[in-house]
């Protein structure tokens, strides 16, 4: 009788816990569409720490990966990646700059059509500003106590390289608590992010190209 008292507790606890994190859609998307216009509109800079895992069915195990990310109005990004390995993206206007074991490569975006989509689509995700994507994109909008879940799925030639994105917006201040981008082979590479910081001093340094 003891195990059965105690194992239906544990269920229910178990039960009322993903009662709390469940998803439902959202029942006004027009509303949250413009609350997170106006939040992405008092956001100048962003900066963060982030963890990266890399799921991918071939592989025993998930690739980690450890790092500082920066945002700075307007096309401004940088993946400072400091674990395991030193590792570099940066993102400014139409140029990316990716460093790797002391080699620098420099792209020009508007010569990659892929490049200049995900560059996009990173820009909108976490500055939540959606106005940002353009109609290649379907939107999907739930929530539960403590997030907005925005699911962003291609409708175009990106459907070759991204079968969807997951952004989860924390509901206190429309941040982005973690972002999860899924390949057609159902591999992903998902980010958490912690200690987010939001118009604090940044130098341009971070953001240089050359």
């Amino acid at each position: 009788m003891r195990f059965t008292i105690s194992f239906f507790c544990v269920m229910l606890c178990a039960w009322a816990a993903a009662a709390q994190t469940a998803f439902t859609p959202v029942a006004s998307t027009g509303q949250l569409d413009a609350a997170l216009l106006k939040a992405s509109g008092d956001v100048n800079v962003l900066e963060s720490d982030f963890v990266q895992t890399k799921y991918m069915e071939m592989l025993s195990e998930n690739i980690v990966s450890k790092g500082k990310f920066y945002y700075k109005k307007t096309s401004k990004i940088a993946l400072d990646y400091t674990s395991p390995a030193q590792y570099l993206i940066v993102i400014n206007g139409q140029q990316v700059k990716i460093v790797s074991g002391g080699k620098k490569n420099i792209y020009e975006l508007r010569a990659n059509k892929m490049m200049s989509q995900t560059s996009a689509l990173l820009s909108a995700c976490m500055t939540g500003n959606l106005s940002l994507l353009s109609a290649d994109y379907r939107l999907e909008y739930t929530e539960n106590n403590t997030q907005y879940r925005i699911k962003i799925l291609p409708l175009d030639s990106m459907k070759s390289y991204l079968e969807e994105i997951d952004i989860f917006l924390n509901k206190q201040d429309f941040s982005v608590d973690r972002l999860r981008m899924t390949e057609p082979t159902l591999d992903y590479t998902e980010y958490v992010f912690t200690n987010k910081k939001k118009n604090t001093p940044l130098t341009d340094e971070i953001f240089r190209i050359d």
